[in-house]
C-alpha cells in the first residue's frame, strides 16, 4: 500500500471539510481563474483538479480538438504540487520534477487530473497523477517530485493558505 492511501495528507487538512474550504479559497485566486481550473476534494487522499468546461484556448494539439499538452502539464503541476504542499502545509514548496507520458489525445468538454501521494520525506515528496478525458478514460500519466523548505512565505497570496 502506498504511504498516503486512505489517509489525509496532513493533520492540518484532515477532513474533507477542511480540504473543501481550502479549495474554495484557491479556486478564487487569480492563477486558478486564469487557468480555468478548480480544485475538488472527494477523498482525503486525493487532489483533483478539473477543467469544466474546456475552453477553445485549452485546445490545440496538432490542429485537433485535443487539449494542448502544455495545459495538461499545467494540470499535472497543479495537482502534484498541491499534494506536496498538503503533506507539509507549514512549509514553502515547489514542483521540481514532472515525468509525463501522454497515452492518447485528451478530448471532451471536461478534463480532470487526480493526484495521490506516493511517499513523503523531510525535503521531498513524491506523487503520481492521471489525466481523465471527457469519457473518464486515462489519457496521460505523470510522476512528480515536490521539494519543501522550512518557513512560510507570508506575502504569498493569503487566501492560498485557506483555514491555516
Amino acid at each position: 500500500m502506498n504511504e498516503g492511501e486512505g489517509h489525509p495528507f496532513s493533520e492540518a487538512y484532515g477532513t474533507l471539510e477542511a480540504l473543501r474550504v481550502l479549495a474554495d479559497a484557491w479556486n478564487t485566486s487569480p492563477p486558478m481563474k486564469r487557468l480555468g481550473a478548480r480544485l475538488e476534494f472527494e477523498r482525503l487522499d486525493r487532489v483533483r483538479a478539473v477543467l469544466d468546461p474546456v475552453q477553445p484556448y485549452h485546445r490545440g494539439g496538432m490542429g485537433t480538438d485535443a487539449v494542448n499538452g502544455a495545459v495538461l502539464a499545467g494540470l499535472f503541476d497543479l495537482a502534484i504540487g498541491t499534494v506536496g504542499w498538503l503533506t507539509r502545509p507549514d512549509t514553502r514548496s515547489a514542483t521540481v520534477s514532472l515525468a509525463m507520458t501522454f497515452l492518447r489525445p485528451t478530448r471532451g468538454d471536461r478534463v480532470a487530473v487526480e493526484a495521490r501521494l506516493l511517499r513523503s520525506g523531510t525535503n521531498l515528496t513524491f506523487a503520481a497523477a492521471e489525466i481523465f478525458d471527457g469519457n473518464g478514460q486515462v489519457t496521460a500519466r505523470c510522476d512528480g517530485t515536490v521539494a519543501v523548505a522550512l518557513g512560510r512565505y507570508e506575502e504569498f497570496f493569503p487566501g492560498m493558505r485557506g483555514g491555516m
